[in-house]
């Protein structure tokens, strides 16, 4: 096996992946002040009725998206893939037909929100104790808000595909730091969550503004060619991103599943409760290892199309020693003092036990594990197994918490059953990725 190592990347390799590796520490440092100061202020602002019915009104339409099919990480892999290969016309292939199912994504969106808007009930069990005016067009605001989070997926690979994606990083680090100010601070002159509902629309409305721009001053070699679209071509893009179609609802019904069912079984405060706890102790240690994942993710994309895989296979290795360092050192420090940091960071507004604590960091454990195991055969296209293993647990998981709650049992249950699912996915993805390495061996 020819030795290989980080040395023999060229001058241009190190800048792009150093660049991004500092774009994406920024953003976690940045999200992480941010995640920090923005519950409390939310609470001080708003109180804690209102910031878990927030909570609840913003998480429906990320909950909705389950009905998209998501083509931008397909599609900018595929990109990437084929730009290292000098294939242009290729590239700009897969762009332009992207853009077809972006579109297409956006009319499927607007029928399933048509119709929950038709449909929607406020007497359940979050609005009981809350006077909310304006729900109706509290939920039409949020709901054109996500409108434009879906066309940034266009932009995204736009901007993302040479492997810089260090401006994109900190073009929405900025609204997001915008928004997360703005929200809070609305609280203090109005009491009427349609303020932060148009405050959100704008910022959104900006962002998008802000990346065509940057799209349009950088696009290079692509151009939107509408003579390019193909049907034949449309339908391996949809094939070939169903893999993280699966994925990200897997993550939906995971992470938005259960603030959509306590919204309906319990009140605001449970809401917070499982928001401010998942904040702590799941997305940090994710947001974290992320910077090296997502940086990485170029890397392995690169590698295996220029097919050195020892390269590849090295650059491995050293990922899951440093995510198990980290992870570990997480564990170690989250029992410790995770009770206590809590509760000061929140003025003791919620009651966080030591069962709860400990159920959540274990299942942190565990999904930040197979999610940095899985970047190899994400990078690749390689995870089409893995993400259907994931999705039937993340489903199993919210059916039976249904049940468990229609039975009026304690919302802990879903935080038992999720660690259980969290360890089969792992147990699965290491099978998965163990085989896709020795046949790259």
């Amino acid at each position: 096996m020819k030795n290989t190592n980080f040395l023999s990347y060229t001058k241009l390799q190190y800048k792009r992946f150093t660049n991004n590796i500092i774009s994406f520490f920024s953003v976690f440092s940045f999200q992480t002040i941010i995640q920090i100061i923005y519950p409390p202020a939310m609470l001080f602002t708003w109180g804690v009725e209102n910031f878990g019915v927030w909570i609840f009104l913003s998480s429906i339409p990320t909950t909705l998206s389950i009905f998209n099919i998501n083509v931008s990480f397909a599609s900018r892999t595929e990109m990437s893939v084929n730009f290292e290969k000098k294939k242009y016309k290729e590239v700009n292939k897969i762009f332009c037909n992207s853009f077809f199912l972006v579109l297409f994504n956006m009319i499927i969106f607007s029928l399933i929100s048509l119709s929950i808007f038709l449909i929607q009930d406020s007497n359940i069990e979050i609005f009981s104790n809350i006077n909310i005016n304006n729900l109706d067009a509290i939920f039409l605001l949020i709901i054109l808000a996500f409108y434009f989070t879906i066309l940034d997926n266009f932009f995204f690979m736009g901007v993302t595909y040479t492997g810089n994606v260090s401006r994109y990083n900190y073009i929405t680090l900025s609204y997001e730091v915008m928004l997360k100010i703005l929200i809070p601070l609305s609280g203090i002159f109005f009491n009427d969550l349609i303020y932060p509902a148009i405050i959100l629309l704008i910022v959104n409305f900006l962002k998008n503004l802000t990346l065509f721009v940057i799209y349009q001053n950088n696009k290079k070699r692509l151009s939107l060619i509408f003579t390019n679209y193909d049907f034949k071509y449309i339908k391996f893009l949809f094939r070939l991103s169903l893999s993280f179609y699966f994925q990200n609802v897997s993550y939906i019904i995971k992470n938005n599943g259960i603030l959509i069912l306590s919204g309906f079984y319990f009140g605001p405060s449970i809401v917070g409760l499982i928001t401010t706890t998942k904040t702590l102790f799941y997305y940090l240690p994710n947001r974290f290892l992320d910077i090296l994942n997502s940086s990485l993710y170029y890397e392995y994309s690169k590698s295996f199309g220029q097919k050195k895989f020892n390269h590849l296979i090295l650059i491995f290795k050293t990922q899951i020693k440093f995510t198990l360092l980290v992870l570990l050192f997480f564990i170690l420090c989250s029992l410790t003092f995770g009770s206590t940091i809590y509760g000061f960071w929140l003025n003791y507004e919620y009651d966080l036990t030591f069962m709860l604590l400990f159920l959540i960091v274990m299942e942190s454990f565990f999904f930040n594990l197979y999610n940095s195991i899985e970047v190899l055969i994400k990078a690749v296209n390689k995870f089409f197994k893995t993400t259907i293993v994931s999705l039937f647990f993340s489903l199993t998981t919210l059916f039976t918490t249904y049940m468990l709650f229609n039975m009026d049992y304690s919302f802990y249950f879903y935080f038992y059953i999720n660690l259980l699912s969290s360890l089969s996915i792992l147990i699965f993805v290491c099978y998965f990725t163990y085989r896709f390495y020795e046949r790259i061996k």
